[in-house]
């Protein structure tokens, strides 16, 4: 996806989990600020088995074409990895769900207003002893060396969107997890900081911890990365962000998400 610079935001938001009535709010939200694209740093929610799958995706993308706007997911750990492993990536880098609902895979770039966008999403699930395999958990949930090794290979980025946040991000967790666990839920962590190190980019947006936090990382050549966790659902100024296309850094605000 590759257009001009266009004057208006786009839009950056954090876990939705499925709630329809939320997600309609945040399109809504971004179409009042006039953004024509959405991104999606995952746990969107995306293709879950049962007795209502397709209904979320379905109702959501009506509000998109209404709106004029694309959304772009980027997935997350509770997002189906499997549907999306099977769906073709075009030219432009992105795969097409729905008619106004795409998939930025893992390792994967795209451009948008002029913006290189990589996205290496995915993350460790810590429940994952109580979700069942192909129904709420999915074994491939998280990025890959050789996800990461691609990404990095396409050279310089303006944004990497993650789900997870990159080692050394300051986050606060309140689950109380046994060592081995933690070890493993820092597999991805360690691989993103890996690809951020050597890449640099200016800006990376992530979701994954429930909190709305904003770190600097300098890298040993000056350069700096502003790392934007973002909140989840219901989290009015703390859920998306507006990004104004241009070079970075780029000016980034909260985005006000109210139904009205």
């Amino acid at each position: 996806m590759s257009s001009g610079t266009s004057g208006f935001p786009f839009v950056v938001v954090g876990d939705w989990h499925g709630h329809q009535g939320w997600g309609l709010t945040a399109i809504r939200s971004a179409a009042r600020e006039g953004a024509k694209v959405i991104i999606h740093v995952g746990d969107f929610g995306f293709d879950w088995p049962g007795a209502k799958r397709n209904r979320y995706e379905a109702r959501l993308n009506r509000s998109l074409f209404e709106h004029g706007i694309t959304l772009i997911v980027s997935p997350g750990n509770h997002d189906n990895h499997d549907t999306i492993e099977k769906l073709r990536v075009e030219s432009d880098g992105l795969a097409t769900f729905r008619s106004n609902i795409m998939v930025l895979p893992k390792g994967g770039r795209t451009e948008i207003e002029g913006l290189r966008i990589g996205g290496l999403g995915g993350a460790f699930s810590v429940d994952k002893e109580w979700r069942q395999k192909g129904k709420d958990w999915w074994a491939n949930e998280e990025p890959t060396a050789e996800d990461a090794e691609r990404l990095v290979a396409g050279g310089p980025l303006d944004v990497l969107i993650t789900h997870d946040a990159p080692a050394g991000v300051p986050l606060r967790s309140n689950l109380d997890l046994p060592h081995d666990m933690v070890e493993q839920s820092m597999r991805t962590r360690w691989l993103l900081r890996t690809v951020v190190d050597t890449l640099a980019p200016p800006h990376v947006f992530c979701g994954h911890w429930h909190q709305r936090v904003v770190h600097q990382m300098t890298h040993a050549n000056g350069c700096v990365t502003r790392v934007d966790v973002l909140n989840m659902e219901n989290s009015r100024y703390g859920n998306g962000v507006l990004v104004w296309p241009g070079t970075p850094p780029l000016r980034v605000e909260p985005l006000d998400i109210r139904s009205s």
